[in-house]
């Protein structure tokens, strides 16, 4: 396969596995993002829930008060059932009035309780009572700077009214459906609560925060239902008959101590007494002008309903009305709440929670579906910016895939490095295949030249004879020194040493190995000298002595086909010494040197094509490469030192060998 194949395919396919990657990352970041924002979320409406939580357990608390209250409360003097003078004798109804609770006092968060007529369009206050009610207020108790207030607010108010008549139906829907409390089992209870339908994808934090609104409107509806369920309890049977209509006389009721003038402030208080009364009670005196008999009308039989509080804006007030029946007449009875200092409290409740929370006024009908709205009132909550707590950033998600991408990354790497030394082995076996082929080929042409002129007796000179057979002994011995470094780096490569390792002299080895260096040599006159010192010639050496003969024999054979054709001095000097634990050989030729392109590749083994090996000397350009294997295989190394001047210089190290 051509290498732009190769590469090729390789681009591809790691385009692809990047693409992959890429694709996975950005949808496990996204997924990363998603969660964090889903915790924050998480975050955010737990404290929205706990703020309502907090909200309508304070707004609670007044609806629950404020429904608690009998209607008859909401009459600055009442006229209660069963009371009961001295002597276990009852009071008929009429002939006492009670002052009501909400009478000269207002409860917290309330500006004004009221009761209005819807026939008579009138507005009265339990706080500010007018007519009769004054009357006998004034009789009783002090003017208070309150109730000059609540005058005041009374008049506000009616005016209020006034320009919105609809205030006057708005409760209608519930006043009959909650004057008789069933309270519902608790299947039927849970039938009652609204369904919600969601027609969007499905949220399930909205769908949670509705369960949670209907809960809590389940929870203070029971608890406004028990409160009321105590006011409605029957009455208790009365043991005794009911004394007789005729006014008692009012000697036994006066204290023996009385004075007139005590006398006359009560005949005064009779007489306002009998004017709030007037409706229902007709009053006569005796001829003589003494004391009034009063004959009361007829006893009403039906109790004092009254329906649900129900809250509801107008303009910017908020109100809570019922509709009621007090001795049968309907009526419109409500609470004027002091909604600034109301919200001034609910905000206060969730300050730690939601310190931008706002509280914006919404419509009954809106409130029942926001899961943002209280229960108990029509508002609406304005989160702001909520504050949250910052995720730790130790997610194992991003590491993981930095490491996955550095994975990716290496791999690509080392494919692509792998791939390149692929290409550049399959090149350089390609060219050493090349220039093999020709390097076999030269001497296997001369062989059978010379083979077939010597057998065919072609040749009859002695000596031209003597000619053709060295020629073929030096073509045979060339051939012989090819195939001997190609087995030997073959089976370096396959990590067998060549050789065994044996401890020599250098003196002994040298005499071993200058025979065939100059055997070499002469064959190109040139003159090999040998220059050693004593002490590297006293030396031992622990090393396989083939590897290193074959090693100078390889210089020597390139210095004899590159040097020798162009040089100053037709010398080899061959420089033996011994630097202490190591023994150094230095060759040195003065020939042309060596071009700078080829020093880049000096040791790579099949760096000669099959051109050059057919422009240049004879070789294939493995003996360096071979020489520096053994040399490092021996524990050594072989290296090239620039000369000083013409040639080229290569430094074989040897460690020495202790004794």
């Amino acid at each position: 396969m051509r290498p732009f194949i190769r590469w090729f395919l390789f681009t591809l396919c790691l385009l692809v596995f990047t693409g992959a990657m890429g694709w996975i990352s950005l949808r496990m970041l996204d997924m990363e993002d998603q969660r964090q924002r889903t915790a924050e979320d998480a975050q955010v409406q737990e404290k929205v829930r706990l703020a309502l939580w907090r909200m309508d357990s304070l707004a609670s608390t007044i609806l629950i008060r404020e429904n608690s209250r009998p209607a008859y409360h909401y009459q600055a003097f009442y006229a209660p059932d069963d009371l009961f003078a001295s002597r276990s004798q009852s009071i008929p109804k009429g002939q006492a009035l009670m002052p009501s609770p909400l009478f000269g006092s207002l409860p917290d968060l309330v500006q004004l309780h009221f009761e209005m007529m819807p026939a008579q369009g009138i507005v009265t206050s339990p706080q500010a009572p007018v007519g009769s009610q004054k009357e006998l207020a004034t009789s009783w108790y002090n003017q208070s700077p309150e109730t000059t207030v609540s005058a005041q607010k009374l008049t506000t108010l009616a005016a209020l009214l006034k320009k919105h008549p609809e205030v006057q139906t708005a409760p209608a829907m519930g006043a009959i459906q909650l004057l008789e409390i069933k309270p519902a089992a608790p299947m039927e209870k849970a039938k009652a609560a609204p369904e919600v339908s969601f027609k969007a994808p499905l949220d399930v934090q909205a769908a949670a925060n509705t369960n949670e609104q209907n809960q809590r409107a389940l929870v203070i509806s029971n608890s406004i239902a028990q409160e009321k369920k105590e006011f409605q309890k029957p009455l208790l049977r009365k043991m005794a008959p009911s004394p007789p209509a005729k006014a008692e006389k009012a000697e036994p009721m006066v204290a023996a101590d009385s004075t007139p003038n005590e006398e006359a402030d009560d005949q005064k208080l009779d007489t306002v007494t009998r004017r709030y009364q007037s409706g229902g009670t007709v009053f006569s005196s005796s001829p003589s002008g003494a004391s009034a008999v009063a004959t009361p009308s007829i006893r009403q039989a039906l109790p004092a309903l009254a329906g649900d509080l129900q809250p509801l804006w107008v303009e910017k007030e908020l109100l809570l009305v019922r509709n009621a029946t007090v001795e049968g007449l309907p009526r419109l009875q409500g609470v004027w709440l002091d909604w600034p200092q109301l919200q001034s409290r609910l905000l206060e409740t969730i300050r730690d929670l939601l310190p931008e929370a706002t509280l914006i006024a919404t419509s009954p009908q809106a409130a029942r579906t926001d899961a943002t709205a209280l229960v108990t009132l029509p508002v609406k909550l304005l989160t702001g910016t909520v504050p949250v707590i910052a995720l730790p950033n130790g997610s194992a998600l991003k590491p993981a895939l930095l490491v996955a991408w550095a994975c990716l990354i290496s791999a690509a790497l080392a494919i692509a490095f792998v791939l390149h030394r692929a290409v550049l082995l399959s090149e350089r076996r390609g060219a050493f295949v090349s220039a093999v082929t020709h390097e076999l080929r030269t001497p296997l042409t001369t062989f059978r030249l010379y083979s077939e002129m010597l057998a065919d007796d072609m040749v009859p000179d002695a000596a031209q004879r003597r000619t053709y057979l060295q020629t073929l002994c030096d073509e045979s011995t060339r051939l012989m020194h090819l195939v001997e470094n190609v087995l030997a780096y073959s089976r370096i490569e396959r990590g067998r040493t060549a050789g065994r390792m044996e401890t020599v002299g250098v003196k002994s080895l040298l005499d071993r190995i200058i025979p065939r260096l100059r055997q070499r040599t002469d064959q190109v006159d040139l003159e090999l000298k040998l220059i050693a010192d004593e002490q590297a010639l006293a030396s031992f050496l622990h090393a396989d002595a083939m590897a290193i003969e074959q090693i100078l024999f390889n210089l020597t054979d390139n210095a004899c086909k590159y040097a020798a054709p162009d040089c100053d001095h037709r010398q080899l000097t061959l420089t033996v010494k011994s630097t202490g634990a190591n023994l150094t050989f230095t060759l040195r030729d003065h020939g042309p040197g060596l071009p700078v392109a080829q020093k880049k590749r000096l040791f790579q083994p099949f760096s000669k094509s099959a051109t050059e090996a057919a422009h240049s000397a004879p070789g294939v350009g493995l003996g360096l490469a071979l020489s520096r294997r053994l040399a490092r295989e021996l524990g050594g190394d072989l290296i090239y030192q620039p000369p000083t001047g013409r040639g080229t210089a290569f430094q074989l190290t040897v460690r020495t060998a202790s004794l």
